[in-house]
């Protein structure tokens, strides 16, 4: 088995010497430092990315392309063209401040899009000459959402993984997107999707439902023939990496050395950060400004550190952030810097290992406060590496990691003033009670590492793909359907039980429209016309709604899941009509009223709320409010409460589909049984059938049913194949 990790970059890029030579340096980032260090027994590892620069001789991509593979590195091929359009257009245009909540930054081309779904076919191109079946599949990142779906819908039997390391952004942003249908489309194509924290995940599944109306049952959803999960992964650090390097010789003499710099008894507080706008700099930069204004005794006892990693600053956005950035700087230099002081050192370029640990280790603080940020790296980096030193966190809580790290200090980087009442906090904190946080923070931290974030991330794809492979085992394919039919047509004597909204038609918004079309009358007639058959639809609706439906068809009916029962011609009341409590009527109305959207259906013998159409996070919240408000009530007056499709039924526990099936198979023998259904009140049903009876559950999986068919399109024509009818000249 193969593990193909598929993402923007390769962990090596090739760039060009001084002497305008091609040549290999590795790629920045922890994705590829904690990825490269996963070894899963048996697993061979491959790699397929842009190898960072525009090659066009296809002498020299056939050379580098022999010469990547010898490590298992695939590359994709990229023109200057599509890296502008694709990943400086759509995914750093478009996605970027969309995901990162700066809509105002948006930039919309329909260029930019076309080419992102070319430059992800192009990834796909490449991983269908090296993928096969039974291997794994990681994809990574917003670059290429598409991908997913593609490789599902291009290779049969693979083990396909997504991880979304931006935040994933709340419905009312991410449903600007012209393309978000396709977006989301793309990414349920995964097995297993992946984020940071539990509030990605949450926007999430939120957008999925109201976007695609797909609905989540806890943490999975299904489409099409597959389960697609959702979990959330928050990505570490090579712990020991960071935690042991203070302990090499050479880092040590850096330490005393930048101490003697910065004056031993000068505290200092770090910021690392890329040029980017979602970091919060300014803020940072007005929230140290606002400190020194505000607390004039700590002139020339303390300075901000500034690293700046260069990124994107010829791209106007970021040029002009840059030279605010120096003017602000500037500013607070030129006000407050003394001979033997400087308020803020300022650095515009990356750091090597050594150097940086060595920051971390002298800074009495690290401010940390992005304005949005999916994990954010450098506030784990700083704790792991204070060893038993003291030190103070201080945090956003718009970064992944404050999550995790609750003993930071934990602010909201919109407010300068928490940003400089923060400072104070942390300069006044006691050493123990530093030393304390920062030990907690490290407990979780070495736990949390990159390695262990991998290896648990790739066994969970495992799990959830072997419970998809349980599910395809009870799918009903071709073999299964010739061996039922093979059945059906043996049979002298069947029983054919079938639940009808969401299994023979299709749920609608408007419960009235969801009548038989001729196609299904015309399938029941002639499935009816065999004397070898008995069929029974069975369903909440009244008998009136039934009767008008199927009243003329020579089958039987159950209605209000059993409570009327038309047998032979002839319906009977099972149970007399409800006389309906006033309290619980009155309870019903007031949530009608609050919850746009919902309605009451008044049956004989049962109340029944349909929330269909109203918002999901509204129909969560009123269904376990009215559930609360109901329990006592029908308690006292010896009802049930069952929750359905869409809807929260009232009826008498006297009677169920259950009941319904047990009488008719009490009444004569049936050689071949089949009961098919996709609700909850259907699993009742399926438990009276006998082991070799088929029962088939529609939709979501059932414990209680033998076979599964995943979408509710495909009832029909599996029922016409294993009758052998034809209802194709119906209109």
């Amino acid at each position: 088995m193969k593990l193909f990790i598929i993402s923007n970059r390769l962990p090596v890029k090739i760039i060009k010497n001084e002497s305008d030579e091609f040549c290999f340096v590795p790629s920045e980032g922890g994705l590829v430092s904690g990825l490269a260090s996963l070894d899963i027994p048996n697993i061979e590892k491959h790699w397929i990315g842009w190898p960072g620069i525009e090659i066009t001789d296809d002498k020299i991509k056939h050379k580098f392309r022999k010469e990547l593979n010898k490590y298992n590195y695939h590359p994709v091929f990229l023109s200057e063209k599509q890296i502008k359009q694709y990943y400086e257009g759509y995914s750093n245009s478009t996605l970027w401040p969309l995901f990162h909540y700066f809509y105002s930054f948006v930039e919309y081309d329909n260029r930019h899009w076309n080419t992102y779904k070319d430059v992800n076919k192009l990834f796909y191109e490449e991983a269908c000459k090296i993928i096969s079946p039974g291997d794994i599949v990681w994809v990574h990142d917003y670059h290429l959402m598409l991908l997913p779906k593609m490789l599902r819908d291009g290779i049969e039997n693979i083990k396909i993984g997504y991880f979304h390391h931006v935040p994933f952004p709340s419905y009312e942003l991410f449903r600007v997107l012209p393309e978000r249908a396709e977006l989301l489309y793309g990414l349920l194509g995964a097995d297993l999707i992946g984020f940071h924290t539990s509030d990605y995940m949450r926007h999430f599944v939120s957008t999925v439902y109201r976007v695609l109306k797909l609905n989540f049952q806890l943490d999975c959803v299904m489409v099409d023939h597959h389960k697609s999960y959702v979990n959330a992964f928050p990505m570490g650090i090579n712990y020991d990496l960071y935690h042991n390097a203070t302990l090499k010789p050479e880092i040590q003499e850096h330490i005393i050395e930048l101490r003697n710099k910065y004056g031993k008894d000068n505290k200092l507080i770090l910021s690392v950060d890329r040029l980017d706008y979602s970091k919060g700099i300014l803020h940072r930069i007005k929230g140290f400004n606002l400190f020194l204004k505000n607390h004039p005794e700590y002139h020339g006892k303390i300075s901000l550190v500034m690293i700046i990693v260069p990124s994107r600053d010829m791209v106007n956005k970021y040029a002009k952030l840059k030279k605010t950035i120096d003017e602000k700087i500037g500013a607070i230099n030129g006000k407050y810097s003394k001979m033997d002081w400087v308020p803020v050192y300022y650095f515009y370029h990356s750091f090597n290992f050594d150097d940086l640990v060595a920051m971390y280790s002298i800074a009495d603080i690290a401010l940390v406060v992005p304005l949005r940020d999916g994990m954010n790296l450098v506030a784990k980096e700083y704790v792991a590496v204070k060893r038993d030193n003291p030190g103070v966190l201080i945090l956003s809580e718009m970064a992944g990691a404050a999550a995790e790290l609750r003993n930071a200090i934990i602010i909201n980087p919109n407010d300068i003033k928490q940003i400089d009442n923060a400072i104070f906090e942390a300069l006044n904190m006691p050493y123990d009670e530093q030393k304390k946080r920062i030990k907690r923070m490290q407990a979780t931290l070495s736990k949390h590492t990159i390695k262990n974030w991998a290896l648990l991330f790739v066994n969970s794809l495992l799990k959830v793909c072997n419970e998809n492979a349980l599910l395809n085992d009870k799918e009903i394919d071709s073999d299964k359907c010739k061996t039922i039919r093979k059945s059906y047509q043996k049979a002298s004597k069947r029983l054919l039980v079938f639940d009808y909204d969401g299994t023979l038609t299709g749920f609608k918004e408007d419960p009235e429209e969801a009548y038989p079309n001729a196609q299904i009358l015309n399938f029941l007639q002639q499935l009816s016309s065999d004397k070898k058959n008995h069929i029974l639809i069975t369903s909440g609706r009244d008998m009136t709604t039934l009767e008008n439906w199927f009243g003329k068809l020579n089958i039987d009916l159950s209605a209000e899941h059993g409570a009327d029962f038309k047998e032979n011609g002839l319906w009977n009341k099972l149970i007399q009509d409800t006389d309906w409590d006033d309290e619980i009527m009155n309870i019903l109305n007031e949530f009608v009223d609050k919850t746009p959207g919902s309605h009451i259906e008044v049956k004989r013998t049962a109340l029944v709320w349909h929330f269909r159409s109203v918002d999901d996070w509204l129909a969560v919240l009123r269904e376990q409010q009215l559930i609360n408000a109901l329990i006592s009530p029908c308690n006292r007056h010896g009802l049930q409460l069952m929750r359905g499709n869409k809807i929260l039924e009232i009826k008498s526990p006297l009677y169920s589909k259950k009941i319904a099936v047990e009488k008719l198979l009490n009444e004569k023998p049936y050689d071949f049984v089949l009961a098919i259904g996709d609700d909850i009140t259907d699993e009742d049903m399926f438990m009276a059938l006998h082991d070799n009876a088929y029962s088939i559950k529609v939709g979501a999986d059932s414990n209680m049913a033998r076979f599964n068919i995943p979408l509710q399109t495909d009832v029909l024509p599996f029922l016409c194949a294993i009758s052998q009818i034809n209802t194709s000249h119906s209109s």
